[in-house]
């Protein structure tokens, strides 16, 4: 394999996804022996992560101080010395959703739905930098194949999908009727949607909320500081329930499964590829046929749990450059 000079632009990237998504790549392109120069905003995790490589040669971090309106802008505000080092790469991927032209080979990653989905004012601004780059790029990256219909026809033939799944049998982790989901100030997560359907349940007490702003008095709620104490209280229980009107991935549909819980959630484009018989799908925003599919997971007698693994295929990115 010839190494190459690839440029990672995660400028504005600072969500957990996002950081989780860009880690796993940068391993992999690090350990492929390519030189990699990272663009980064957001100073304390990328700080971190600059140390560990800080008498490194194939590793090079470059602060961009522009705030995020700027980005889609950058190769007009960034050093000429700065832009050389990009434009004598091979190659940048754009990790945020959108990126800057240049003059080398270019990938954009959308790691998020909600812009082309949402159309209040902030998200058709950001759905017009990711058409826009989209356009310009001569690859769009996106994790699964649901995201195809989200794009213009005309762009969907640059598109690389990086995301595999994989099935597995998981034992049922218990049969203790618990049920757990995550709290979430953020409107897409439909939280308020999941209090009205988890109101309807009859055992409160079998009911675990994760991380809420402020305590439910008729519900057990936890705190968690780390994904060891979240996996601990996830696996004490039967369902995970899930309500997410949009998602990408929906990364904790595939955790909760690898830990052996059966699964309600919303029928929607991205649970289109899990099993029917360990993942109970209601109608969206539908609180009965909900609380209905809750009681279908209680009752089910299944032993073994059909999960799904999810993983990112970087090679086909690399093989690309």
């Amino acid at each position: 394999m010839v190494n190459k000079n690839i440029v990672l632009n995660v400028c504005g990237v600072k969500s957990l996804g996002g950081l989780k998504l860009f880690l796993e790549s940068f391993d992999f392109l690090a350990e492929s022996g390519s030189k990699l120069t990272v663009l980064y905003s957001e100073l304390p995790f990328y700080k971190d992560l600059q140390n560990q490589f800080i008498d490194s040669k194939l590793v090079k971090f470059i602060y961009i101080k522009q705030r995020r309106f700027a980005h889609p802008y950058l190769n007009f505000f960034i050093s000429k010395d700065i832009k050389n080092i990009i434009n004598s790469s091979d190659a940048i991927i754009h990790y945020g959703n959108f990126g800057f032209k240049t003059k080398i080979k270019s990938f954009v990653l959308i790691q998020n739905v909600l812009p082309l989905v949402k159309n209040d004012l902030r998200n058709r601004l950001l759905r017009f930098f990711i058409l826009r780059s989209s356009k310009s790029s001569e690859h769009i990256l996106i994790q699964l194949k649901h995201l195809k219909n989200y794009l213009p026809t005309e762009e969907r033939k640059k598109i690389i999908e990086i995301g595999e799944i994989v099935e597995k049998s998981v034992p049922l982790s218990n049969t203790n009727g618990g049920i757990v989901c995550f709290a979430s100030e953020v409107p897409n997560k439909n939280f308020q949607f999941i209090l009205k359907t988890l109101r309807k349940i009859s055992n409160n007490n079998l009911i675990t909320i994760i991380n809420p702003s402020t305590n439910i008095k008729e519900f057990n709620c936890v705190t968690t500081s780390n994904n060891e104490e979240t996996i601990k209280i996830l696996s004490e229980n039967e369902i995970y329930f899930h309500a997410s009107n949009f998602e990408t991935v929906g990364l904790p549909l595939y955790e909760a499964q690898e830990l052996g819980l059966k699964v309600v959630a919303p029928s929607s484009p991205y649970t289109q590829y899990f099993d029917k018989d360990s993942t109970f799908l209601y109608e969206n925003n539908n609180v009965n046929d909900a609380v209905e599919k809750i009681n279908t997971a209680i009752k089910s007698e299944s032993k073994n749990i059909h999960a799904l693994n999810y993983s990112e295929n970087w090679a086909k990115v690399l093989s690309k450059i």
